[in-house]
């Protein structure tokens, strides 16, 4: 796609092109040597294009996507929190970490104007938060998404509670418990995109933008981008999702009324089927705090609304910090690469109630810090 530069941030690209009267507002991800993992000052500059762009009226549409067919976004820059944290005794670093990435995520779901994510390649954690709130999700051939949380200590967050809720029955608990991974054609049969189009298309489609006719009215512009978009889909059926063939299976191992009881069944598991038996090693060497913790996250958090969701994800996002297996896992995952993580406590049945607890406290001691931003900019 050759568009000219009309700003540039470091890993990020900013271009707003002609469209008859309006614009098209696009955003480039470009970090390929990290997979466009998305750093603090990249979220900074994000929440900052997409605000100003909401108040222009000459916008249109806005487009998310990345020059690198490798990867669309591999997920929030926790290598880099944790060092941070790691030579501070203050977890401040991650309040305003965690503001600008849930804010950029919150902004996104509620967004006047039609946004298009071109999730094309790696799609992974704080990946999925900017790609799932956008009213027109594309996947392609190529795609390749998780929620890998539990591998490094932490838990599916960016809204997880919210999206992962609304799969069908016992998959997002399923996904994130195990860290599966799933593809385009699995994305759109269990609602994480809304539609499957070819990778070759990407240029044909954003050029074809310019050429809409679009409107002052947000919804009617929604519209007129999800038409245009219908025109290159291709058809896809839940018999070709793997995660869908394998729902049976999937649901005799989350439909439990503990997380306890889940346990039990995925260490006596004896599914010989590929995929699920990465999915049980996958939740094997997972955190077993980060386990308990998400079973509750997922079911306290049904009935909560979007913005709530978030906050609470907030407060679970810095007392994860504070304490938590998250800094070994990232150390073991990312940094020394030993793939050896020393979890504390190393087993389920150890983790108490009062930890789980604490998880979802404020004893993080960080004050409003995300609910302030939020009615700052009336997004409550």
């Amino acid at each position: 796609m050759s568009v000219p530069a009309v700003e540039m941030c470091n890993e990020l690209t900013f271009t707003e092109q002609k469209a008859g009267d309006c614009k098209v507002g696009i955003v480039g991800l470009n970090n390929p040597r990290a997979l466009n993992a998305l750093t603090w000052s990249m979220f900074e500059a994000l929440e900052h294009k997409l605000m100003a762009w909401r108040e222009h009226a000459d916008i249109a549409c806005v487009v998310l996507h990345a020059d690198s067919e490798k990867a669309f976004c591999a997920g929030g820059d926790v290598k880099a929190l944790v060092a941070i944290l790691q030579s501070n005794s203050s977890i401040q670093p991650a309040a305003d970490f965690f503001s600008h990435e849930y804010f950029v995520d919150y902004l996104i779901h509620v967004y006047p104007k039609p946004i298009l994510c071109w999730a094309n390649g790696i799609i992974m954690g704080g990946g999925i938060g900017i790609m799932n709130g956008a009213s027109c999700r594309v996947v392609t051939e190529r795609t390749m998404m998780a929620m890998p949380e539990i591998a490094i200590g932490l838990f599916p967050d960016v809204g997880g509670t919210y999206f992962l809720n609304r799969m069908p029955e016992g998959v997002g608990l399923f996904l994130g418990l195990t860290s599966a991974r799933f593809n385009g054609v699995d994305a759109v049969a269990i609602g994480m995109a809304d539609l499957l189009i070819g990778a070759a298309k990407k240029s044909e489609i954003i050029a074809g933008l310019f050429e809409l006719r679009w409107s002052s009215n947000g919804a009617e512009n929604k519209q007129t981008l999800r038409a245009h978009l219908a025109t290159f889909a291709q058809a896809t059926s839940l018999s070709e999702s793997v995660v869908m063939k394998h729902h049976d299976a999937v649901k005799k191992l989350t439909l439990q009324p503990s997380i306890d009881a889940i346990d039990d069944a995925m260490r006596a598991s004896e599914c010989e089927e590929e995929w699920m038996k990465q999915a049980a090693h996958g939740y094997l060497a997972g955190s077993p705090t980060s386990a308990r913790a998400f079973f509750e996250q997922l079911n306290g958090g049904q009935h909560l609304r979007l913005n709530e969701i978030f906050l609470r994800e907030w407060d679970m996002a810095l007392n994860f910090c504070a304490q938590s297996d998250f800094r070994e896992g990232v150390r073991a995952r990312l940094v020394d690469k030993d793939q050896n993580p020393k979890w504390n406590p190393p087993a389920l049945a150890q983790v108490s109630d009062t930890e789980i607890k604490r998880l979802f406290s404020k004893q993080h001691g960080q004050g409003q810090q995300l609910a302030q931003k939020f009615a700052a900019h009336g997004l409550t």
